[in-house]
């Protein structure tokens, strides 16, 4: 193809004069000075130059738009991470929360049964921690070996769905429970320091602790 090839100018088509007729003039008039502009660009260069520029400025483009893509794949991952990241890390902090509260509360506990055998050794009593109901915690010193009360497990059948615990089951008149304000259905949770786990440890414990108490 050489420079020397003549194109006939461009002729107005039915197309282009109704557009005009519709006021599209504009539109039209741009779709000839591009078709101009080609054409003096194939008689210049020829036809193999204006192609290969055509396919430079599609490929650049192409490439323009796989950056973008790629870019926005890019941020998209990162963002995912950094939610993922989120997430993990609340979820690391809630389980952290967890275990600093288990710890607290074994500490807690530890902390009453110490105290309890630290009293019982040395005011000679036998100290019993009672769950009296809705969280609160009773200690009652024993002085002497009558102790006016009677344990049995209390819940844990079939319908409780919880473990049997140790609990008072009836409390003497005027006996010594009674006056150290002791009531029926008191949970039993330790005996001088010693956690209670079952009625027969629960039995045993108070054995030992009324064979060290001062007759009355």
């Amino acid at each position: 193809f050489g420079s020397s090839i003549a194109l006939a100018p461009p002729q107005p088509t039915r197309g282009c004069a109704s557009l005009v007729a519709m006021g599209a003039w504009c539109s039209c008039e741009e779709t000839s000075r591009n078709i101009r502009q080609t054409q003096g660009d194939i008689t210049t260069k020829g036809v193999g130059a204006v192609l290969e520029e055509a396919a430079g400025t599609l490929q650049e483009k192409v490439v323009q738009a796989a950056g973008s893509l790629e870019k926005f794949l890019d941020e998209a991952v990162a963002e995912a991470e950094k939610n993922q990241a989120v997430a993990e890390a609340e979820k690391g902090t809630k389980a952290a929360e967890e275990v600093a509260e288990k710890a607290a509360v074994q500490v807690v506990d530890t902390t009453v049964e110490v105290a309890a055998a630290a009293v019982a050794a040395i005011t000679g009593t036998m100290v019993v921690e009672f769950d009296s109901g809705n969280g609160a915690v009773k200690m009652v010193a024993f002085k002497t070996p009558q102790l006016g009360l009677t344990l049995a497990l209390s819940g844990g059948g079939c319908c409780s769905g919880g473990k049997a615990k140790v609990a008072i089951k009836s409390v003497d008149k005027k006996g010594q429970a009674e006056t150290l304000g002791v009531q029926t259905s008191w949970k039993v949770m330790s005996i001088n320091g010693t956690q209670v786990m079952g009625l027969d440890q629960a039995q045993k414990l108070l054995k030992e602790g009324v064979a060290k108490l001062p007759q009355a």
